[in-house]
């Protein structure tokens, strides 16, 4: 082998080498920014952008190679031919513009990257081969096959990598990012790992002849290379720089573009319409399409200046032109305005407007924003749901006018039937002819009761139910409304009785009448479907707070029962437990669910407990008021004085026992309750032998065995009893009760259910009469109301029938009365003498009862002084109450008249002006002025 033969070895210049390794790394790093510049730029920008990126990549690219091969001496000089070298720069800048417009479209697929990576790495392998063929030696090259088909895979392999980073990083905004360098690095350490294995490819072997073209070779000193290197560098520089300022320029040109879409896309898809004008001469600037709708115009006919005037309403139009001015002159940023707009067609819609003041960076006012509003639907609704209301109340008026009438038309004939039926069974009458009356106002009653329910029903649904708050004596206000059903019960031969547990509160606010009404329904309803045993009404305190107390009232009687499926079907409405028992018992299915809805207004609820055959129990609670200042009773004696009195009381119930019991207790009386009358003559010898007779006792007038009577005869037949105070507590009254009582030394004679209040009273006059009298007077209801007052009444009533029923059932309460027959009477009746209270018809000739309480009213204003007036009217609707009181009265009674209504009523009013009335006097010390009278069975009954 010669020594041409001889392979030549060549050394690198490691120094070199790692310097084009640097470059790769800046040109990789240029590449993935140069990426997303192309893929952001639009229009002339990109292909200014993907030309000059070329270029200056393929810069990199190609100096990173031309320096890789300056690394490398041969043993001869070596040199370049220039032309050959620019060739080898074109294909550099070749797979430049391959790759960015590659990563530059809008999607990159597999087969897209598998081409432009085939592209890209055939470009460089040609720029590395090319610019290996412009060497200029004595020396000849020689390629390996393998290595050489290996560097181009090499370069293909890392063009496909290079794409996929440039088209992940194209997004990135920062000019700089950890992940961006991490990938520039591995690109460019891996694109001169192909040219070094392209250099390894090639082996040079001396010759002795040379080289074919010297003519362009170029030899390449130190300071030539040091010349390449620093315009790259320069290049790169450059591009790396402009890509910044130009990222910052593109991204707020983006965010400007990003923002202009966006208010493009509010602006255009309101559904409110939106237009900006100028302030200062009113030019439309821009309208929405929502807004070219409500105008009926197209966008070229919005952009004239009178466009809105033109469409507005011309009573809308001055409005408008107004609040614009406003907003021109400064003196309103924003004004609120509805308009109406007349479209082409002659429709009319309705606009909210909203109007805006924009004001510029400077804060000059320099646009008006408008928002507008159809509201065409909604006010069309507004006017028919108006006309709907306005229908609905006319409706409601006309019914509350029918009800109103027929109310007071019903009700006035019926006052005078049940008045004057009650007046009669107060005569003497055949056996027959008081059963005859007691049909007819059982009847009335009847009927009264089922007029009530539908009027309270129909103001419970119509919303128009509300609720009274004024003091009242739970107590009194108990024992009255037990008075009015005791005839009822001791008709069936029933016992009724009631309790209230000492803790109970006596003075409460709230709406007495009402929760007399739920006790009536319920202890009626209990009386109707009880044929024997007894009826108990039992009071308890659930709980109290400060103020306010809540109430268990429950209702108890040994009647029919009921089924359990049938319970709560029972406080529906027009509902009963079994539909026979409206054909046996009779009932409209009322009562319940008024006295359902009345509780829940109390802030309670009701229910039910109940077994067939075995009797039900009602229960209801209330949360009622507690007065702050309860009025004190008057009572004949002071506490002290009862304190301790030994009192013997005498019943076969044990429940009445019970009751009676807890009363004297609760007044801090000794009570000893025996059965019977055997048991009762025990006692009293008993006390007699311990020298502790009994002052008082209290005797059951109906017992089997021995009855009150007799053994009031025994007590009064024995000498050492006769010391004994004996007061009649009887279920019934009987023809003559009156006159035995006398006979016996009885010295008072109540009918039960017998008031706490009532029996206090009774129990004080008593014990408190002079024993001088050889004949004490008989203590009645009657007697205890006699007793209180001789006051003077005005009756104004224009009816015939009322007034002879009104002055019948005064004058016998004791009252004194003077009738005038309107309001003009009565008003000359009050100038001429003074009244303890007037009792005024609404409705009358002449001068209503409203206009005469006026008048009374404003007389009073210069004289002084206030009489009680109290309403006595058929009306009895929502409202007529509140329009009685707002006028001046005081109280309220409706028609019929139920006396002890009319005389709860009287008294209360009186009670509350006392010293305004002309003749009203305070109980005496001592009640001697209690005329004789025969007691009848009749007068008992009126008095109940």
């Amino acid at each position: 082998m010669t020594s041409l033969d001889l392979p030549m070895n060549g050394t690198y210049d490691y120094r070199l080498v790692a310097l084009s390794v640097v470059i790769a790394v800046m040109a990789s790093y240029a590449a993935l920014d140069l990426g997303g510049r192309v893929t952001s730029a639009r229009g002339q920008a990109r292909y200014l952008w993907l030309s000059g990126g070329a270029t200056a990549m393929g810069i990199g690219i190609w100096s990173m190679h031309y320096v890789g091969m300056l690394a490398f001496h041969l043993p001869v000089p070596t040199e370049y031919d220039w032309p050959t070298v620019l060739l080898s720069l074109l294909a550099a800048i070749f797979a430049s513009a391959v790759a960015l417009f590659v990563v530059s479209r809008e999607q990159m697929r597999f087969f897209q990257a598998l081409l432009g990576g085939v592209l890209m790495g055939g470009a460089i392998a040609g720029m590395h081969y090319i610019g290996m063929a412009a060497m200029r030696a004595s020396a000849m090259c020689h390629y390996s096959p393998l290595l050489v088909s290996l560097s181009v895979v090499l370069a293909v392999l890392i063009s496909v990598a290079a794409l996929w980073l440039a088209f992940y990083f194209r997004g990135e905004t920062k000019s700089w990012s950890w992940q961006k360098g991490a990938s520039a690095l591995v690109m460019g350490a891996a694109i001169p790992v192909m040219h070094y294995t392209g250099m390894a490819a090639a082996s040079f072997t001396p010759t002795v002849s040379a080289h074919e073209n010297f003519n362009h070779a170029l030899s390449i000193s130190s300071l030539g290379t040091i010349g390449i290197i620093l315009v790259t560098f320069m290049v790169l520089g450059l591009t790396l720089l402009t890509s910044v300022a130009d990222r910052r320029f593109s991204a707020q040109a983006m965010e400007l573009e990003v923002s202009e879409l966006r208010f493009r896309a509010v602006f255009e898809g309101a559904a409110i319409g939106i237009a900006i004008t100028e302030l200062a001469n009113g030019k439309v600037l821009a309208v929405n399409q929502a807004y070219q709708k409500m105008l009926g115009c197209t966008s070229e006919e919005t952009q004239l200046a009178e466009i809105f005037d033109q469409v507005t309403h011309p009573d809308d139009r001055a409005k408008s032109r107004q609040a614009f001015e406003r907003l021109r002159a400064g003196q309103q940023d924003q004004v609120q305005m509805e308009n109406r707009y007349v479209r082409r067609d002659n429709s009319e819609v309705i606009v909210d407007i909203d109007l805006s003041v924009l004001r510029n960076s400077q804060g000059k006012s320099k646009f008006v924003l408008g928002l507008a509003t159809d509201v065409t639907q909604r006010r069309r609704a507004e006017v028919e749901l108006q006309r709907a209301k306005e229908a609905a109340e006319a409706a409601s008026d006309a019914k509350s006018t029918f009800l109103a009438t027929m109310s007071h038309e019903i009700r006035t004939p019926m006052n005078g039937i049940l008045g004057m039926t009650e007046l009669v069974l107060d005569t003497d009458l055949t056996v027959e002819q008081r059963e005859n009356l007691g049909l007819v106002r059982l009847s009335a009653e009847s009927l009264l009761s089922i007029i009530n329910d539908i009027l309270d029903f129909s103001k419970i649904e119509a919303g128009k139910f509300e609720l009274e708050s004024i003091p009242f004596d739970l107590r009194e206000s108990l024992g009255e409304t037990m008075k009015t059903l005791s005839f009822r019960t001791h008709q069936k031969g029933l016992e009724l009785i009631y309790e209230v547990q000492p803790d109970v509160p006596e003075a409460l606010l709230g709406d007495p009448g009402r929760l007399r009404q739920i006790l009536i329904n319920l202890i009626g309803n209990s009386i109707k479907f009880t044929e024997h045993g007894e009826i108990f009404v039992n009071v308890t305190e659930g709980s109290q707070a400060p103020a306010t107390t809540f109430l268990h009232f429950a209702v108890k009687d040994t009647g029919v029962g009921i089924p359990a499926d049938k319970q709560a079907k029972i406080f529906e409405a027009f509902s009963q437990a079994d539909g026979s028992m409206a054909r046996k018992y009779g009932g409209t299915g009322l009562g319940l669910t008024i006295c359902a809805r009345l509780v829940e207004m109390m802030g309670g609820r009701i229910w039910v407990e109940s077994q067939p055959g075995k009797g039900s129990i009602f229960h209801f609670t209330a949360q009622l008021g507690v007065q702050d200042t309860p009025s004190n009773r008057a009572a004949a004696l002071q506490p002290d004085q009862l304190r301790d009195l030994h009192v013997l009381i005498v019943d076969d119930n044990f429940t009445n026992r019970r009751v009676l019991e807890g009363m004297l207790l609760r007044w801090g009386m000794k009570p000893t309750a025996v059965g019977g009358g055997r048991a009762a003559l025990q006692a009293l010898e008993v006390a007699k032998s311990t020298g502790r007779p009994f002052p008082l006792v209290l005797l059951d007038g109906q017992m089997p065995e021995m009855d009150g009577f007799t053994l009031a005869d025994r007590i009064k037949g024995d000498p050492d009893l006769v010391g004994a105070s004996i007061m009649m507590l009887t279920s019934a009254g009987h023809l003559g009760d009156a006159t035995r009582c006398r006979e016996l030394g009885i010295s008072g004679y109540l009918v039960k259910p017998i008031r706490q209040g009532e029996l206090l009273d009774s129990i004080c006059q008593i014990l408190q009469k002079s024993p001088k009298k050889s004949i004490e007077p008989l203590v009645t209801r009657h007697s205890l109301r006699e007793n209180k007052s001789r006051s003077r009444v005005l009756l104004a009533e224009d009816n015939a029938v009322n007034q002879t029923l009104a002055v019948r059932l005064l004058e016998k309460r004791g009252y004194v009365v003077t009738v005038a027959g309107d309001g003009r009477a009565a008003l000359a009746a009050v100038e001429k003498e003074p009244f303890d209270l007037i009792l005024m018809d609404i409705q009358m000739p002449e001068m209503d009862g409203f206009e005469a309480t006026l008048a009374i009213r404003q007389r009073e204003q210069s004289t002084g002084g206030h009489v009680p007036i109290i309403a006595m009217t058929a009306h009895a609707l929502k409202g007529d109450e509140e329009r009685c009181l707002s006028a001046g009265m005081d109280g309220y009674v409706s028609k019929p008249i139920r006396s002890h209504e009319l005389f709860t009523a009287i008294e209360g009013a009186i009670a509350r002006y006392p010293d305004q009335n002309a003749s009203h006097s305070q109980l005496a010390d001592s009640v001697t002025s209690v005329t004789e009278s025969t007691l009848s069975l009749e007068e008992l009954k009126a008095n109940l």
